[in-house]
């Protein structure tokens, strides 16, 4: 008895979710700072410090920078910055030290509130995208080498992750705006966007935009939006490349360090990593039955699963919301949204949940905050799950007092399956089958349509017995209503 067996190596992705935690802090109202009036809104730009893969778990931890923007009890707005740290494990069977991680974390909601006028209470809701892949080794058997054995097996074309690398990406630039001067910053966000990957011989090449947006505060009090691109370029080794691989890029930002100095020059730099994954393509057997006419076989075998990954397909979905405020809404200052969850629905529907954050002006031009935590429903044709979701939101006036805002999604969608394989590690022939001593052909009629290979197993036959005896064409799989002759094995 032969066994042939196939040894694959991969990366198997063992952890895609978002996860969320909150965490707080109180602060005191420096002396040097007016009295707690109103708090207006507050934000939070997150930085993650580190991210340590263990056995079974996943630790991120890092520091948000929670802004608050208040009214003091004389009039005017004052900015407050309170540093506010988080720690959070990430459960996850099966996931090492060894794996391969890419991280961002979203400042989902930040509440401020005053508990007296000289101390303020914050609590930070942190949302999490996490992915996280392990190298896998599995054993497949494709073949068994046993006389007389019959074996019906199936060319299964999967798709696997052969290599996964993560490659630190840094984005610096200074850039003058004008009308800038003397505003001081109030809340910072930055995305990266690929627009491509593409394998070398033994290299990678990656490029992209690095985009910062920032709420900046003027003299007077008003709130300004000010955004910023600055296109990126980078070369990366990849041993196990060839030219014209599949590769795939996930960005995640770690940390986005913004400063505007007075004379309007905005510099940035941005610390972010790159998780490479490779893909290949190949064809392995799958063996679906097999056994041994006559005889008893007997097996020893462990089921092995494989998980098929194609390339990733980018999709893109939208959904509106009408929302009611408390006054009426004069002029939208800005709107913003984080993926705090997904799912897939019935038919076509991706389910989401979304914090969003609005900023806005009263009639009385009195500056106003809206954070809200809405589900959102949006059609969404892309086949597989869905991964890698930005959310961009928008919002405009609509009624007495009320907004309409429309949240668009990106992302990636992945239409994946886990294939089951056979893994035999033993097959010998038992005794011979009992009760057709001497019995050498049988006379069966087939009423309803059985398969050949099916007729054949459950009399100790071989199809190409059945088909010879028969007179059948080769390719005849199925019989019905139909008298065979059937010889036994020996």
């Amino acid at each position: 008895m032969e066994l042939n067996q196939t040894s694959i190596c991969y990366y198997d992705k063992r952890l895609d979710r978002i996860a969320a935690c909150t965490e707080t802090a109180d602060t005191i109202v420096p002396d040097t700072f007016p009295d707690v009036g109103r708090v207006v809104c507050a934000y939070g730009t997150a930085a993650i410090k580190d991210q340590t893969p263990q056995s079974g778990r996943l630790l991120i931890s890092g520091t948000v920078q929670a802004v608050i923007l208040y009214e003091p009890e004389g009039g005017g707005l004052r900015r407050l910055t309170v540093p506010v740290s988080f720690a959070h494990i990430e459960e996850c069977d099966g996931l090492d030290a060894d794996a391969v991680c890419a991280v961002t974390c979203r400042t989902a909601a930040v509440d401020a509130t005053a508990v007296n006028s000289r101390k303020l209470s914050v609590s930070v809701q942190l949302c999490f995208s996490i992915e996280c892949y392990c190298k896998t080794e599995c054993e497949i058997t494709e073949d068994v080498a046993l006389p007389g054995i019959q074996l019906r097996s199936t060319m299964q074309n999967v798709t696997l992750i052969e290599q996964a690398r993560a490659y630190p990406v840094t984005v610096l630039d200074d850039i003058t705006l004008q009308g800038a001067e003397g505003l001081s910053l109030l809340h910072t966000s930055c995305t990266m966007h690929v627009s491509e990957c593409r394998a070398m011989r033994a290299k990678a090449v990656l490029k992209g935009e690095a985009s910062v947006q920032c709420l900046a505060l003027q003299e007077d009090g008003a709130v300004r939006v000010l955004s910023s691109s600055t296109p990126f370029t980078q070369i990366v080794e990849l041993p196990e490349a060839e030219e014209g691989d599949s590769v795939h890029a996930l960005v995640a930002v770690r940390e986005a360090d913004c400063r505007l100095e007075a004379d309007g020059l905005l510099s940035y730099t941005v610390a972010a990593s790159a998780l490479l994954t490779l893909r290949r393509a190949r064809g392995v057997r799958r063996i679906d039955d097999l056994y041994l006419p006559g005889r008893a076989l007997q097996i020893q075998e462990e089921k092995t699963m494989l998980h098929s990954m194609p390339p990733l397909a980018p999709f893109s979905a939208e959904a509106s919301e009408a929302l009611q405020t408390a006054q009426h809404v004069s002029h939208i200052v800005s709107a913003g949204a984080v993926c705090c969850g997904a799912k897939r629905g019935a038919d076509d529907a991706l389910q989401i949940t979304a914090a969003v954050q609005v900023l806005y002006l009263a009639d009385d031009q009195q500056l106003c905050a809206m954070q809200r935590m809405l589900p959102l429903t949006m059609s969404c044709a892309a086949a597989g799950d869905v991964s890698q979701i930005e959310l961009n939101a928008r919002a405009s006036s609509a009624g007495e007092k009320g907004m309409l805002l429309t949240v668009t999604a990106a992302g990636m969608a992945s239409p994946g399956e886990t294939l089951a394989f056979r893994h035999i590690t033993a097959a010998e022939a038992g005794e011979k089958a009992a009760g057709r001593e001497g019995v050498t052909l049988l006379l069966r009629y087939i009423d309803q349509e059985r398969e050949l290979w099916d007729v054949a197993k459950d009399c100790g036959a071989t199809v190409d017995a059945i088909r010879k005896a028969n007179d059948m064409a080769a390719e005849v799989s199925s019989v019905r209503n139909t008298m065979l002759l059937i010889p036994i094995q020996a």
